[in-house]
């Protein structure tokens, strides 16, 4: 009989531990739009100044069985009224192309809303936080760190606009990364306490930017930087636009995650990096309402 205990319990560990590897998560991206255009040399340092770039403005939606997860908003129903508070100068630089906005695609293919867990922005500003209110009459919680979201409330345009997030109606909820490290990041969130999602410390570009791990085959950086080429080749955002608009919260740190992330792409090959912009990237992934299975 002891050893009959000991079978039974070795059973339950393998049957538990295949529980967690076999926890999968789908996603699908959800374009709201692009840029209007400019040079890859705005873009990353020691980009084409040739070559021409339409930064691509996406949400992402994360399917698991306990309940599903939006990555970002992209550009809202209201994005023109919310923009129209900044300067010319930073509108021209930051123009875009409206696409449909996610929660009228999500609507169009009959979702139902009350599987939306949580909606959670890699960080808050403008053209990721654009559609938040559209999703406030279904009561969608939205997480934030506590810190990012106090940041944005205290800075203004062309970051953060407060017109996205300054509606009481709205469901904040406050999430608190803890000290397991992962992928070499200090503080880590898994969602589902199966490892198919999990919120990863990204600060630099804000104050409380976070990425998302899923199913440990794709990371998505949120702003860490606008394209793949800034982690290839382990730099930023050129020189020009750092002039023209800083939109880093702590410009060491977002060095140090460009570099974080740097060394991930030679030490883990299989592991897929996806900036939030970068159109490249995003044209290789499944795009709603196809799902990655």
């Amino acid at each position: 009989m002891k050893n009959m205990g000991i079978v039974l319990i070795m059973a339950s560990t393998l049957v538990c531990s295949f529980n967690v590897i076999a926890a999968k998560a789908n996603f699908s991206v959800i374009n709201t739009g692009q840029s209007a255009g400019s040079s890859e040399g705005l873009i990353v340092s020691g980009g084409e100044w040739f070559k021409k770039r339409q930064l691509v403005h996406n949400a992402v939606l994360i399917q698991h069985e306990r309940g599903d997860l939006l990555i970002d908003t992209g550009l809202g129903r209201n994005v023109d009224d919310q923009v129209a508070v900044m300067g010319w100068l930073d509108q021209q630089l930051l123009a875009y192309t409206k696409a449909v906005p996610a929660v009228d695609q999500l609507q169009q293919q009959g979702y139902d809303f009350s599987r939306l867990k949580a909606i959670i922005p890699t960080h808050l500003h403008w053209d990721h936080a654009s559609g938040i209110e559209d999703f406030k009459r279904f009561n969608t919680p939205i997480w934030v760190q506590k810190e990012e979201l106090e940041t944005a409330k205290k800075h203004a345009p062309p970051a953060f606009i407060q017109s996205q997030f300054d509606d009481p109606a709205i469901n904040w909820h406050f999430i608190s990364l803890n000290n397991t490290r992962k992928l070499g990041f200090a503080a880590s969130l898994d969602v589902f306490d199966d490892g198919s999602v999990i919120l990863l410390d990204m600060a630099g570009h804000t104050h409380g930017q976070i990425g998302v791990l899923v199913n440990n085959e794709y990371l998505f950086i949120g702003d860490s930087t606008w394209a793949i080429a800034g982690v290839n080749n382990n730099v930023g955002r050129s020189a020009l636009v750092k002039w023209l608009m800083d939109l880093n919260y702590d410009q060491q740190k977002s060095d140090d995650l460009v570099e974080t992330l740097h060394q991930l792409t030679i030490e883990n090959k299989k592991l897929v990096i996806v900036p939030a912009h970068d159109e490249d990237v995003a044209a290789t992934l499944p795009r709603y309402p196809e799902f990655l299975m």
